[in-house]
């Protein structure tokens, strides 16, 4: 199955089990407050944003007053997307375009952004190899002090260490620590190879730009696959929420968190 495919077969679904649930509502607040402290005072942006999914934060960025062009290789995320803007309110609404990693620049060759945005671990699914390469086709597709903001997945986050370690399974406890490809279960009959990066390796596959700031997303907040855990325990959810805010201007432990927000700058020749 390609990957396209692989999730296409989310797509009908996502919002219900990530983007409306307790642990995703969440955890995107965070990632936009990290990503709305880059946007404060700069005026109307040109923003491509990759793996787009259901278009949850294209449409977030569009109400902002921002040009936002939004892709995903998945044709049935972009549908779901493309259900959500009226289509008589073409002026301020995102633009959802099918399209994968490989092929942005070919797409994009006479275009300039301000910013390129990928939120929720979609350059954890694509290799070191094929990272170099995307990052490559982004600096030519970003102006002169264009940026990317990334979020990735976390590569020790103790969330999940503790969690399976609790249930004895120490397989899953530590399978971001490797540097090899780990087969996540998107359903029952369908994977898909994720990369957990670190920091250091994730920077090392994007040399034509440096690290601005790193934040922590889910330091407090579980993963998503902890939701019913959390429906059953909403003081305690409130609580972990609470706590995620006070440690908001944290990034040494950032590694740690399910989420790392990471903003990278340009670098000028």
């Amino acid at each position: 199955m390609t990957e396209q495919a692989a999730f296409d077969v989310l797509a009908a679904d996502y919002d219900t089990s990530f983007s409306q649930s307790l642990t995703g509502q969440a955890q995107r607040l965070v990632s936009r407050a990290w990503l709305q402290s880059f946007l404060a005072g700069k005026g109307r942006l040109r923003i491509l944003e990759i793996n787009c999914g259901t278009g949850e934060d294209a449409i977030w960025l569009a109400s902002l007053g921002h040009m936002v062009i939004a892709t995903d290789q998945s044709a049935h995320m972009i549908r779901e997307a493309r259900a959500k803007v009226a289509p008589d309110t073409s002026t301020g609404s995102p633009a959802f375009i099918t399209c994968g990693f490989e092929t942005l620049g070919s797409h994009f060759n006479d275009n300039k952004f301000d910013l390129v945005f990928s939120n929720f671990a979609g350059l954890n699914c694509i290799s070191p190899v094929q990272l170099t390469t995307l990052h490559q086709q982004l600096q030519q597709l970003l102006t002169t002090d264009g940026c990317i903001a990334a979020v990735i997945f976390g590569k020790y986050c103790w969330w999940e260490t503790c969690y399976y370690l609790l249930r004895a399974d120490r397989r899953n406890a530590f399978r971001r620590w490797t540097s090899k490809p780990v087969m996540a279960r998107l359903t029952d009959s369908v994977a898909q190879p994720v990369f957990y990066y670190s920091i250091r390796r994730f920077m090392k596959s994007m040399p034509l730009f440096y690290l601005v700031e790193k934040k922590p997303i889910g330091l407090f907040i579980p993963p998503s696959y902890m939701e019913y855990s959390m429906q059953k325990n909403k003081r305690l959810f409130g609580l972990l929420v609470k706590l995620e805010h006070l440690i908001q201007r944290v990034s040494f432990c950032s590694t740690l968190a399910d989420h790392t927000y990471l903003l990278l700058k340009k670098q000028t020749r």
